[in-house]
């Protein structure tokens, strides 16, 4: 409690120096630029990030927000506060409780790692209740004031540090119409590297570098009329091509280039596709493979006759790299093909081929690097179950579907069958029924499981497997709704006795 006091006591001394500031009569108004430097984020010390740092408005809507209304006075901010006070309290004593309930049910260290059910069972409603209630807090704190409410979660952000798992809670309810002295603010703390991990930082970019303003358009048609960009847009841009060469950290990097190409991709054409290609070729170096390779493929056709796919894989196969980077990149073709190819992606791709010479090389990739699945890692389970189906997908097609049950069916490995099973969500409604109607499929699986020497994951892959092939039981039939006759309206049982 004694962080929050402290946080809130600086939040109303600064508050009032605010409306002290604002309400000097002698101040002229500062004139709005319509794009804004980032220099300032140069700043080594912390002064920068002060709440309510002077600073240029990005926007000229804010000015115009403030055109014809009075300045406020220490008093009214004071009375703000006063209002404020107990649900910034409330928030923070929840922000608190959140956070201790997170680092009980899952690893911080491990954020892959499942929880454990009893714990989450114990614990998940609690945790639920603390979320809506503090939807609602804060949602009467923005019905004060926007930006004293999203000033105030923020400063409790930095007091949690950013790795506290509830932090990116408190960061999702504060939304993405920040003012700019808080944009700013924000924007050099993400800067600051070495303060807080890669995973944090990363987090904060999605939470704040994509503006409400992205108007996303589909890649497969021409590009919508380019639409102008406002200043906050600019401003974004503008910051990420200034920390592209600074910037070391491949999490951070890869939200900054996700960020970078969603933009090269959005209406107002801010980046354009050469420019996002030639920054990914620049940060190469301090990215992880499968990073770069899932930006070079999202940026290549698979359909398309002209796209190099030779020259990519041998790229791939001549880089060095973790195992798990690999299989992972094999999983990203694995999907890419899925999506360009398969009916249950989008039923446009029922026009869409890829090009024979493209289909050939692909085909022998996946075969190639296809890996033996085991009972023992989940993981490589799944993998090899959609591995399989793309490589059906490639070889048959319109068939796929068809040929990857049987597939199942025939198979004499239990691994392998396992991994099919996993796989088979790919492939659709169709299969799905079949297998959940396939009783024999079911009853080898579940004698699989009375195995006495079966080891946990090996129990798990298979009950997991078995649950995916078990058709739901029917909901409960009611008996037909039967209106009951309603009395006339004019039956003295029904009139209020004052009329």
């Amino acid at each position: 409690m004694n962080s929050y006091k402290l946080g809130f006591s600086l939040l109303v001394a600064i508050a009032i120096t605010l409306a002290y500031w604002y309400g000097k009569p002698d101040t002229p108004a500062t004139p709005s630029q319509s794009v804004a430097t980032v220099a300032h984020l140069d700043t080594p010390n912390t002064a920068a990030r002060l709440p309510f740092a002077a600073s240029i408005p990005l926007t000229a809507t804010a000015q115009k927000a403030t055109q014809g209304i009075a300045p406020p006075t220490s008093t009214a901010i004071t009375g703000l506060l006063a209002k404020l006070d107990p649900l910034l309290s409330e928030i923070h004593t929840i922000l608190l409780e959140i956070s201790s309930l997170q680092q009980l049910l899952y690893n911080p260290y491990d954020p892959y790692q499942q929880a454990d059910e009893a714990m989450r069972e114990a614990y998940q409603p609690r945790l639920d209740a603390l979320s809506e209630r503090l939807d609602t807090l804060f949602l009467q704190a923005k019905n004060i004031s926007i930006p004293l409410a999203q000033r105030a979660v923020w400063e409790q952000v930095l007091n949690l540090g950013l790795d506290d798992p509830a932090s990116s809670q408190a960061l999702s309810i504060m939304s993405n119409t920040l003012d700019d002295a808080l944009f700013k603010d924000m924007l050099s703390v993400l800067a600051a590297a070495g303060e807080h991990s890669g995973l944090a930082r990363a987090s904060l970019a999605f939470s704040i570098l994509l503006p409400p303003e992205t108007r996303y358009y589909d890649g497969n048609v021409n590009a919508a009329t380019v639409q102008r960009a406002t200043p906050r847009q600019q401003y974004i841009k503008d910051f990420l091509e200034m920390q592209f060469p600074r910037e070391t950290d491949p999490e951070v990097l890869r939200a900054y280039l996700e960020i970078y190409r969603t933009m090269s991709q959005d209406s107002h054409g801010l980046v354009s596709a050469e420019q996002f290609a030639q920054q990914l070729e620049n940060l190469r170096v301090h990215l992880n493979p499968d990073y770069y390779f899932n930006f070079r493929l999202q940026q290549q056709k698979l359909t398309d006759p002209n796209t190099d796919v030779a020259a990519l894989l041998r790229d791939i196969n001549s880089t060095a790299m973790p195992p798990e980077e690999r299989r992972s990149i094999i999983t990203l073709f694995s999907n890419s093909i899925f999506m360009e190819l398969s009916p249950n992606a989008a039923e446009a791709n029922v026009n869409k081929v890829i090009p024979e010479q493209h289909r050939q090389l692909l085909l022998q990739y996946l075969d190639n690097a296809l890996a033996q699945p085991t009972l023992q890692d989940r993981y490589s389970l799944s993998e090899y179950g959609t591995q399989r189906y793309t490589m059906e997908l490639l070889k048959y097609r319109e068939q796929a579907d068809a040929v990857y049950y049987q597939r199942i069916v025939d198979s004499k490995t239990l691994a392998e069958q396992v991994g099919l099973i996993l796989g088979a969500q790919m492939a659709g409604v169709p299969v799905m029924d079949k297998l959940q109607n396939n009783a024999a499929l079911r009853q080898r699986l579940t004698a699989q499981l009375q195995q006495p020497n079966l080891s946990a994951d090996a129990r798990s892959a298979l009950q997991d497997a078995l649950s995916m092939i078990t058709p739901e039981s029917p909901m409960p039939t009611e008996p037909d709704y039967v209106s009951e006759p309603v009395p006339d309206s004019d039956s003295p049982v029904l009139q209020s006795p004052g009329y």
